[in-house]
């Protein structure tokens, strides 16, 4: 028949909707919004803006993208746009400190 996503668990947590392992709820998120420009919220209340590009069991793996604020170099007359460039800041968290993942940017 169908599964059942609260197997295991006692009645009382099945009544509440409270899953046995909340960070399963994260890791879909996270795999849902991968290489999508998202809003990533930690545990500890810390925000960052960037890229999901991979997730597993344990991290989230986070791009974040940053320009350089160069001061104005010269630059040959024949350029005709002022083109800025940008980094990508890679880090990883683990998916036990992210409190919160949200797409709508």
């Amino acid at each position: 028949m169908y599964p059942n996503q609260f197997e295991g668990q006692n009645p009382i947590q099945q009544a509440l909707g409270i899953n046995k392992n909340p960070f399963k709820k994260i890791y879909k998120t996270c795999m849902k919004n991968r290489n999508q420009h998202v809003q990533l919220m930690l545990i500890d209340g810390m925000t960052y803006s960037g890229f999901i590009e991979y997730v597993d069991q344990q991290n989230v793996y986070f791009a974040i993208p940053y320009v350089e604020n160069k001061p104005n170099e010269s630059r040959s007359t024949q350029s005709q746009y002022n083109v800025a460039g940008y980094q990508l800041y890679r880090c990883m968290f683990p998916l036990q400190a992210v409190a919160g993942v949200s797409g709508a940017f």
